[in-house]
């Protein structure tokens, strides 16, 4: 912390405290150029005193008369050889002018305070009188100034490095966590701290690593898992072909086999379908003509019904916009992803709807089936989740559907969700 502090007082305390030094000096400067000239007329007075005593010595015990003076009005007298006053580094020259053509020089003291000279009238030198007034006091109280309010400034400094250097401490821990394999690890700052927003981006990375190694971790086991039931099965048909004793009892295990392989193939394209949203190019919307993609869906979801033995009505949107701003092949896997759910548990009908707002664009898709419970609706976005345990791969799929239609909404920047059905089943919404 004592590193970091004295780094900004050097940033930010030396500047500052140079720039009200140098304030004080310019203010002093300028005022004894703005009274420069009172000044001498008023030091003429003095010089006169000062020259009869000492020229004169007509005042009686005028040394101690001078002491006075001097004590007085903090002034020193002292008279000078010619040669020195002429060779004053501190004295400009038009002041070295004045002093030759005998009128009072003047330049200021080093510390504070003034110097006059004037040449004696006797010619025997030049009569030097310095000035210190309230200088000497003017100078230390400057100093204490100054002294205060690098003090006060530096209490500030202080004060505000502090919690500072604490939050820079806890993210860098809670950064050293992640390092060593803490996913939970988290950067635990106050809303009003200057880091606040990295914190949040550091824990909003932390949160997203943590959700998709999780995620990860979950699709291998789900994968071993939906792999191990169709090999299981080819390995069964595969012992019961060899052992069948008519052609047609082989044919019927050879059909067996071909599903298992239908259902390994459907599998490993939607496994292939999620690692192409999660590496595809940033999503680039275009228009397609909504129209067109809805009647590929409902044409596409219809022929899947069919396969199924289902006979449910199908409703496209009434009122549909000319175009969707979106990529139409991965929209259109998901909204078929959607009906077909919808087709699987509808007693009757399925009916879509398209909404448009505030620049987003919903698709609803409702069914007048069970529904699905509350507690229910966002685990079905998960790998691998069916809805009902008890439901098998004639009815559920490999538990991918909506999954894949997640990561197609969240790709195009949006989301997807799971309501009640106005129809009295559920509703399914694709949202951009």
């Amino acid at each position: 912390m004592l590193r970091l502090f004295f780094r900004l007082y050097l940033f930010l305390m030396l500047p500052a405290t140079a720039a009200f030094v140098g304030f004080m000096y310019l203010t002093d400067q300028v005022m004894a150029q703005m009274h420069k000239e009172d000044m001498r007329k008023r030091a003429g007075v003095a010089f006169d005193r000062a020259e009869r005593i000492l020229t004169a010595k007509e005042v009686p015990n005028w040394e101690g008369r001078l002491k006075e003076i001097e004590a007085t009005f903090r002034i020193e007298h002292r008279v000078v050889p010619k040669t020195e006053a002429d060779h004053d580094w501190f004295m400009s020259s038009s002041e070295k002018e004045r002093l030759a053509a005998g009128d009072i020089a003047f330049r200021d003291r080093p510390g504070g305070g003034q110097v006059y000279l004037r040449n004696l009238k006797d010619g025997s030198g030049v009569l030097r009188i310095e000035w210190v007034g309230l200088y000497e006091y003017l100078t230390i109280y400057y100093a204490i100034i100054v002294a205060l309010v690098t003090l006060g400034l530096s209490l500030i400094l202080l004060r505000w490095v502090r919690p500072l250097y604490r939050d820079l401490e806890n993210l860098t821990a809670a950064a050293g966590r992640l390092g060593e394999g803490d996913l939970a690890a988290r950067a635990a700052v106050g809303r009003s701290s200057l880091v606040e927003p990295i914190a949040g981006a550091f824990n909003a990375m932390t949160e997203r690593i943590q959700r998709l190694l999780t995620s990860h971790r979950d699709l291998e086991q789900g994968v071993a898992h939906e792999l191990r039931t169709p090999l299981a099965q080819l390995k069964f048909d595969l012992e019961l072909a060899r052992s069948s004793a008519t052609a047609e009892e082989r044919e019927e295990r050879f059909a067996s086999m071909s599903r298992d392989v239908a259902d390994l193939e459907e599998l490993v394209n939607e496994l292939l379908l999620i690692a192409n949203l999660r590496q595809a190019p940033p999503y680039s919307p275009k228009a397609i003509p909504a129209r067109v993609l809805i009647d590929d869906v409902i044409r596409r979801a219809k022929d899947e019904m069919r396969a199924f033995g289902r006979d449910i009505a199908i409703e496209p949107p009434k009122n549909l916009p000319e175009t969707f701003d979106c990529d139409g092949k991965f929209l259109a896997r998901a909204l078929v992803n959607v009906v077909r759910n919808a087709v699987l548990h509808a007693r009757s009908r399925v009916v879509l709807t398209v909404e448009q707002a505030a620049g987003r664009t919903t698709v609803h898709v409702d069914d007048d089936g069970p529904g699905i419970a509350p507690s229910d609706r966002e685990r079905l976005f998960a790998p691998f989740t069916r809805a009902e345990s008890s439901r098998d791969r004639e009815t559920g799929g490999v538990g991918l559907g909506l999954a894949i239609v997640k990561s197609v909404a969240e790709w195009h920047g949006g989301s997807a969700r799971i309501q009640d059905s106005p129809l009295g089943g559920a509703r399914v919404s694709i949202a951009w």
